[in-house]
């Protein structure tokens, strides 16, 4: 029996499985769900014949490692259990933690992330273990808590068990499939500096009459926005790009050979056209190589839709997160950005630092690496689209760059169209399926391949 077949004949279990995982409201910092969520992935794992091991550091909650398989071989699988925070509710067509399954398409907070994944990987491991028997080499599952909340404790897990962890290759989550259905492979991520800007100007709220002589908070953080980005997307920050490495002719060549729709992006985002007017390979090379300095949200006085209030806010806060690309490094902008502000006459202004995470590349020519690409090429009906790193943001450089195993995060189940970290978050039904077969070719090819 092919692993496809199988895999039809048991698709009301795994989908019951993925509706099990996503009837638990694990959201970042809610204790109970979370603990419910890991008991779950630690009961599924030991009953497809894992060895489990809670990984633990203070205040953090556990990262699960299931390891099964013996040989000389190892292979890391990364997921996590937490999901993003269900706001709004009211924009959501149904309850976010009881999923529904509405024409063939999967709805429920984390169907897409990361638990879409997660499930459809267990899917194929008993799959695999059903056709096959054994693994001929040791695969680690480890499955964390905290990535939707930065991920914050994952340094001091990585380090505490790096023995434990180390092995010749690792799958980290699950990239996705492009407007068009083809798999998507990355081997690399962007690093963040999330940060907030505050500034308090005035002793209290004003009378708005008062902003012909009074200092306006607002307009003076607004002002200094302004400075950080020109109007083509470049960021203004002093030294932003000193450490930016720029591809080579064999990364131009892959972005040359990479299948992108720029319409069918525009229409998605809304859009008649791109930040700069790029477009073509230009286009591709800013969408994986350039960093950012996005501005998240901006807070400041009387926001109530529908009313009116004349005043003139005390004070006013920006989130800025920067996307970071190889090998820009979060403590070196955050220190630009500070001498940046200060330089402009906006020493007055503090900044607060939240989530960091460093950027990472890892090797196309890994065995892991070829294991995916070789699966992919077989399982789907189009070639893969190989890509230099996602444009998000992961804890990745831990695993990567800190115990140097070479990464990759192969198709997943999640499409531009399935709302992650949004109301209505979904996967379809065949493609959570398809991951599966997926993991079982990948599973298998990583065996046979150097």
């Amino acid at each position: 029996m092919q692993a496809s077949e199988l895999i039809r004949d048991n698709a009301d279990i795994y989908v019951g499985w993925l509706t099990e995982a996503c009837s638990i409201p694990s959201m970042s910092g809610e204790t109970d769900a979370l603990k419910e969520m890991s008991t779950w992935v630690e009961d599924k794992l030991t009953s497809l014949g894992a060895t489990i091991e809670r990984l633990t550091v203070p205040d953090a909650p556990d990262a699960i490692l299931g390891t099964l398989g013996r040989g000389e071989r190892s292979l890391l699988v990364y997921d996590h259990y937490d999901v993003q925070p269900v706001d709004p509710l009211d924009l959501w067509n149904s309850e976010p933690f009881e999923p529904e399954i509405r024409d063939g398409v999967f709805f429920a907070r984390g169907a897409a992330d990361n638990k879409g994944d997660l499930v459809a990987r267990l899917a194929g491991l008993d799959v695999h273990r059903r056709l096959h028997g054994g693994l001929p080499y040791t695969l680690k599952f480890l499955i964390e808590g905290e990535e939707e909340a930065g991920s914050s404790h994952f340094p001091d897990i990585v380090h505490r068990y790096a023995e434990r962890l180390a092995a010749d290759g690792c799958v980290w989550e699950g990239h996705g499939i492009d407007h068009a259905g083809r798999p998507e492979l990355v081997f690399g991520a962007k690093g963040l500096a999330y940060v907030e800007l505050e500034y308090t100007g005035l002793s209290e709220d004003q009378h708005s009459s008062l902003a012909v002589v009074a200092p306006s908070p607002v307009w003076h953080l607004v002002e200094a926005l302004a400075t950080l980005r020109s109007s083509d997307g470049s960021v203004s920050i002093g030294g932003f790009y000193d450490d930016v490495v720029e591809p080579d002719e064999d990364d131009m060549a892959m972005l040359r050979a990479f299948p992108f729709d720029e319409e069918e992006e525009q229409r998605r985002l809304g859009v008649s056209h791109f930040v700069g007017n790029v477009t073509g390979v230009d286009f591709l090379r800013r969408y994986f190589y350039d960093p950012t300095c996005n501005i998240a949200g901006i807070v400041a006085g009387f926001t109530v839709p529908g009313r009116s209030k004349t005043v003139l806010p005390r004070e006013a806060m920006a989130k800025l997160d920067m996307r970071l690309v190889p090998n820009q490094h979060p403590d070196d902008i955050v220190a630009k950005l500070r001498a940046h502000l200060d330089e402009h006459g906006y020493g007055d202004i503090k900044i607060n630092r939240f989530s960091n995470e460093a950027p990472v590349r890892s090797r196309r020519d890994s065995s892991i690496g070829k294991a995916t690409i070789s699966a992919a090429e077989r399982v789907f009906d189009q070639a893969p689209a190989i890509a230099p790193m996602m444009l998000g943001t992961g804890p990745m450089s831990y695993i990567a760059a800190d115990l140097g195993i070479p990464t990759v995060s192969p198709a997943g189940v999640h499409r531009p169209t399935s709302n992650i970290h949004a109301p209505n978050e979904n996967c379809r039904v065949e493609d959570f399926l398809r991951i599966a077969e997926y993991t079982v070719e990948w599973l298998g090819d990583f065996a046979t391949i150097d």
